[in-house]
């Protein structure tokens, strides 16, 4: 290779970024918060129906399914999600598309297993059950984790997008986290869920609307989508038939059908704010349409990130930011914020609306949770301890936990900058407080043998388990001891004006299974164990949730059996297997069948094979509540006597 002067290397990137962010920029940022703040404050001061604990809380349990369908899509797509998704396909590939393949038995199993018991309870802290399955000491120590959960996840998905916008875009990353708390603090205490679920729902319009628009005019600058298609697959990207069994294997078939579903129903069966929202809706039929509609959402996701990714390595083939030791930015969250100033800034408004996106994100995760703490600590806490207040000081209670508890979790910012790269160990322990819950959640509705002791015990190894694997990983990755399993990158391409002895040969294509060269390499124990993929991790956590706490249920039977578990606590579909596998007659020393339970056994052929209902004493409301749960026909039932009027005629 000739050699070229230094004075002719010359990158290709600019060398100041931050200088295309002006005016349309800062007005597109500043028209969403101005909407999110909107809505806040008409739900908050205009709205008659937000006055009690019950309304701002739960928006009264009249949603519709259009907003809390791209209310659930929202809290998936944080700003975490918009910039780390389209990474895992720049290194990794197409692969990642079987991680929607999980989204079905998720939401399949939500809907038949899960949502029956926490519908026909009507909850409105989701912890609750564990004190009506368990025992009070279950349910304090589970909502304690749950709020420790809410208050580290805070400030982890507002603080990594104002590191990416800082370091790329030039916006201070304090004033961006400061400007996204106070506005989620403003309109979730104000305005409560109706407010969090109609502002989620314009953020996820916004939300896709930036992804779109950033890739059909990131598609026409790199020059179409034959290019980008033939640049990925030419290293293997394309190449999705990868079925390989080694744990190790970061992305596969497995990873993304099985561990993958492990990943994500943490999500929508443990957390408080999205079973808050399945239950903000009148039935249980519009919360499974809610899921389905969810599932959907999540399909385009998943595919609009992975095209992202694929967009951003075919402008980047032969000159990987990351790997170039420049400066230019510092870690591969920057990977998209890069992208759109560099290919898309001299667009006015494009960056901003990037900028938008990613803000709705990080407002859609705050909002939620801010909405989610104070329905725990209300319903776990202040109601036991104070349980005469009214519904209406109740609800002024929620909207002072949602502010104060926004302000302590928006300080946790300056620790974490203060500490440095403390962001993977955050991660860590954000996510060991999610699968025990799901854990627990299963234990109680689907084993009715589990008892309070047995679950609380089995969380005891399982958590050691985990977070020996999750740190060991942590500690092997910064020290370099983890096998490398990116496909190939390049940076010959990096400078103007230079020639290389490498070149693009597009004519031989590199397989993802020709990605194997890391398994030549001899690991300790140890290092071998700390590189199984981090997508089993929480199969493990979860497995092992219910697995240890089978283990020591059994234990403490022995010596102190449980009384019997009503059946309203189990999931019907769980029991009905229970009962044909061991029988009605061996469960009753486990299972206290209830009334409702045989009168519905009895009764399957009436009202649409729904249960029995009185006659003379329905709505067509609550017909339609029969027809989607049983459960709820007694509760539906409109007595004409009491709501008669003075000329004896039913109001």
């Amino acid at each position: 290779m000739e050699e070229v002067e230094a004075t002719t290397r010359k990158l290709i990137f600019e060398d100041d970024y931050s200088s295309l962010f002006k005016w349309p920029e800062y007005l597109v940022f500043a028209s969403v918060l101005v909407a999110s703040m909107g809505i806040g404050i008409f739900y908050g001061f205009f709205s008659k129906k937000n006055k009690t604990n019950e309304e701002y809380l739960m928006g009264g349990r009249k949603m519709g399914v259009f907003p809390v369908s791209l209310s659930l899509i929202c809290s998936f797509i944080s700003a975490i999600t918009l910039l780390g998704n389209p990474v895992e396909v720049y290194f990794y590939g197409l692969i990642y598309l079987y991680f929607s393949i999980s989204f079905i038995p998720m939401t399949l199993i939500i809907s038949y297993c899960y949502l029956p018991v926490f519908f026909k309870l009507q909850l409105t802290s989701a912890y609750e059950y564990f004190e009506m399955r368990f025992d009070k000491k279950a349910r304090q120590i589970v909502s304690a984790s749950a709020i420790i959960h809410l208050m580290i996840y805070m400030p982890l998905t507002v603080w990594g997008p104002s590191l990416a916008l800082d370091q790329v875009a030039g916006l201070n990353r304090y004033m961006t986290s400061a400007v996204i708390f106070l506005v989620c603090i403003a309109y979730s205490s104000i305005g409560g869920l109706k407010a969090v679920l109609w502002s989620d729902a314009l953020q996820a319009i916004i939300m896709f609307g930036t992804m779109i628009t950033v890739i059909v005019v990131g598609v026409n600058k790199v020059g179409g989508i034959d290019v980008v298609w033939e640049r990925a697959a030419a290293t293997g990207r394309t190449d999705v038939l990868f079925f390989d069994p080694d744990l190790r294997s970061r992305h596969t078939f497995w990873t993304g059908t099985i561990a993958a579903y492990f990943s994500w129903i943490p999500l929508f069966a443990g957390t408080q704010a999205q079973i808050q929202r399945y239950l903000s809706v009148p039935t249980m039929r519009q919360a499974r349409q809610c899921l389905f509609w969810n599932m959907l959402g999540l399909f385009a996701v998943i595919f609009l990130c992975s095209l992202t990714g694929l967009l951003i390595f075919a402008k980047y083939y032969n000159c990987d930011p990351v790997l170039l030791d420049s400066g230019v930015i510092s870690s591969s969250d920057q990977l998209l914020p890069l992208f759109v100033m560099d290919v898309l800034g001299n667009y006015p408004g494009l960056p901003g609306l990037l900028v938008a996106g990613l803000t709705c994100g990080s407002l859609s995760s705050v909002s939620s949770a801010l909405n989610a703490l104070p329905a725990i600590i209300v319903e776990d806490y202040v109601k036991p301890f104070k349980p005469g207040l009214s519904d209406l000081k109740l609800g002024y209670i929620s909207k002072l936990i949602s502010a104060v508890g926004g302000l302590l979790s928006f300080s946790l910012i300056f620790v974490i900058a203060a500490v440095g790269n403390i962001l993977p160990f955050a991660s860590l322990l954000h996510g060991t407080f999610v699968g025990p819950i799901v854990g627990m959640f299963s234990l109680g509705m689907f084993f009715p043998w589990s008892n309070s002791l047995g679950s609380l015990l089995g969380i005891i190894p399982t958590l050691s388990i985990t977070l020996f694997l999750g740190l060991g990983s942590i500690m092997a990755g910064n020290a370099g001891n983890l096998p490398n399993q990116k496909l190939p990158l390049r940076t010959d391409g990096c400078y103007l004006n230079e020639t290389t002895i490498f070149s693009s040969n597009l004519n031989s294509p590199f397989s993802i299974r020709d990605n194997d060269a890391w398994k030549d390499k001899e690991y300790s124990t140890l290092n071998t164990i700390f590189s199984i993929s981090y997508l089993w991790q929480p199969l493990i956590t979860i497995v092992g949730s219910v697995v240890f706490g089978l283990f020591f249920s059994i234990i403490v039977n022995m010596y102190r059996k449980s009384p019997p578990v009503k059946s309203r606590y189990l999931s019907p579909l769980i029991l009905k297997m229970w009962l044909k596998i061991l029988g009605r007659t061996r469960l009753e020393s486990w299972i206290e069948f209830e009334d409702e339970d045989e009168n519905a056994n009895k009764t399957k052929k009436d009202s649409y094979g729904m249960g029995t209902i009185p006659s003379g004493k329905l709505s067509v409301k609550s017909e339609v509540h029969a027809f989607d749960n049983p459960e709820f026909v007694m509760d539906e039932i409109i007595d004409k006597e009491k709501y008669k009027n003075e000329d004896g005629k039913v109001s």
